[in-house]
């Protein structure tokens, strides 16, 4: 049925759903995959725009000057131009950085894969263009404003371009040494980590493709994109840095890498099975082997091993710094299963693919209706704040919450804030000890102010000395909170991220009465 509704659709009809599903997840997706894309873009550009939070409060890479500044530029760019118009909205701004992603995986998918049909039949186009727009955690990761993404369509332009080149008739070779050297610059000035990647296909073309004409474009055009990013770097800090080579010291001659959880050299071989959905993680991983194997002189193949193995031998080890080979998977699928399709026609193997496009279709459902628990925390905060005065939440600085959490890593403790989503009219503090907070709360009501009190204990109301009223929240719908609460398991979302609001007492408010007379 799924092969015969598959002749039946053309390739157009494949596009226009496809823009329509990345349209549909760009406006409905939120939260991120991982708090990097938050607190250094987000925080970042906000602290660019308000001044909160303050430098003190960033993360621990800002005073280290490790991160590069083109992304948090872009998304400056983007609040600047609400607040121009007197529109600001966290959420609207999240919303159009995730429609200009969304709008650049689709432009650069649609241009590889013109560079590629040539030698794919018109079945195989339909399936590149299928797994491309739907495969779920494609689907999912095309939106994400954040550098796994953003260098995963960079490094799939850059090998489009050089397939190209190697087609064309080689005349214009320092334009298109430009075209290739920009590419491969703005690669680098986006994510530091993809010179991985760049230093492979360095190797290829000294090896494969020796044109001096070309090599002299492609170092203007890497000059002119490593100047953009100076450029962004400077307006980030207030001073000319070379973030690269900070990124360098710090991670790797510094061994501040070592610092994070550490996981075994084959951790690589199995988080893709796992994260990816077993069916779907283990062809996408047998997919790129066996591109490996089949295809050893292709310029992607000796861009991709050296980044992907270079990883292995990393300490600290994350299933997202492999995001950026994924852009290459639709391909990888369709270069496995050529000469397949009569295979595929059986009855059984029809049921096997009835199988996964189900799974894949409530995993894309799951990731669109599913919100994130810390965007969850933030919608209630927005809605306990939209019509009061000032509000003040307390805390203690030791206690991760979603607003903030205590930073280790680079010299003296720093609470790292989180204020991109916050109302304008919360003001967020923190206390070294409960009895400090015990005070700030009590003085802060006194003096007419709202306060919350945001914690980790999840029965603080009982045993706190102050008069304390919990706001009860959750990720999940009510339905399935009342429905499908199987031993309690929504409680996990929320069992250390808990809010209170401080009542005032009767005797309180009798006090400040008569002291009024």
């Amino acid at each position: 049925m799924l092969l015969t509704l598959l002749r039946r659709i053309s390739v157009r009809q494949i596009l226009v759903a496809g823009c329509l599903v990345t349209l549909l997840y760009a406006l409905l997706s939120r939260g991120v995959y991982h708090s990097d894309e938050h607190y250094q873009i987000l925080e970042y550009a906000h602290m660019k725009l308000f001044g909160t939070p303050t430098v003190d409060h960033l993360a621990w890479e800002y005073p280290l000057q490790m991160r590069s500044g083109v992304q948090p530029f872009v998304a400056w760019v983007v609040c600047r131009g609400l607040t121009a118009a007197g529109i600001w909205s966290p959420w609207l701004a999240v919303t159009l950085l995730q429609l200009l992603s969304g709008l650049l995986s689709v432009v650069v998918m649609l241009f590889f894969w013109r560079t590629v049909r040539g030698g794919l039949s018109e079945a195989q186009s339909k399936w590149f263009l299928l797994t491309g727009f739907f495969l779920w955690f494609m689907a999912y990761l095309h939106v994400h404003f954040n550098a796994e993404m953003l260098s995963g369509n960079l490094l799939l332009l850059l090998a489009a371009l050089t397939i190209r080149y190697r087609r064309s008739d080689s005349r214009q070779e320092f334009r298109w040494g430009l075209a290739l050297g920009a590419a491969a610059g703005a690669l680098f000035i986006v994510r530091y980590q993809a010179g991985f990647a760049l230093l492979g296909y360095g190797i290829w073309l000294l090896c494969f493709n020796r044109r001096w004409r070309l090599y002299a474009g492609m170092v203007v055009g890497v000059a002119v994109l490593l100047a953009v990013g100076m450029a962004a770097d400077r307006w980030l800090y207030g001073e000319w840095v070379f973030a690269p080579w900070n990124y360098l010291q710090e991670n790797i001659l510094h061994a501040r890498m070592d610092l994070f959880r550490h996981e075994p050299w084959w951790y690589y071989l199995t988080a893709p099975v796992l994260e990816g959905g077993i069916f779907f993680g283990l062809l996408a991983l047998v997919a790129t082997l066996v591109f490996f194997c089949r295809h050893p002189r292709h310029v992607v193949t000796w861009m991709l091993i050296p980044f992907l193995l270079i990883h292995f031998f990393l300490a600290h080890k994350e299933i997202r710094f492999f995001f950026p080979a994924l852009f290459f998977v639709p391909w990888f699928l369709v270069d496995l299963f050529r000469g397949q399709g009569e295979r595929f026609s059986r009855r059984g193997w029809q049921w096997v693919l009835g199988v996964l496009a189900v799974l894949n279709l409530g995993a894309m459902v799951y990731n669109l209706a599913q919100t994130t628990p810390d965007i969850s925390f933030y919608c209630m905060l927005r809605d306990y704040c939209r019509g009061r005065g000032e509000v003040v939440a307390l805390n203690l600085a030791e206690e991760t919450t979603y607003c903030s959490r205590m930073q280790h890593f680079s010299g003296e403790p720093r609470v790292t804030e989180a204020r991109f989503y916050l109302p304008r009219n919360l003001d967020l503090r923190h206390c070294a000890t409960s009895a400090e907070l015990e005070a700030a709360a009590q003085q802060l009501t006194a003096a007419g102010r709202q306060v919350l009190i945001l914690s980790a204990d999840s029965g603080l109301a009982d045993h706190s000395p102050l008069t304390l009223r919990k706001i009860n929240w959750s990720p999940y719908p009510a339905w399935v909170v009342r429905y499908f609460n199987f031993n309690d398991w929504t409680r996990y979302a929320v069992r250390s991220k808990n809010a209170y609001e401080m009542v005032e007492s009767p005797v309180d408010s009798a006090d400040r009465e008569s002291g009024r007379r």
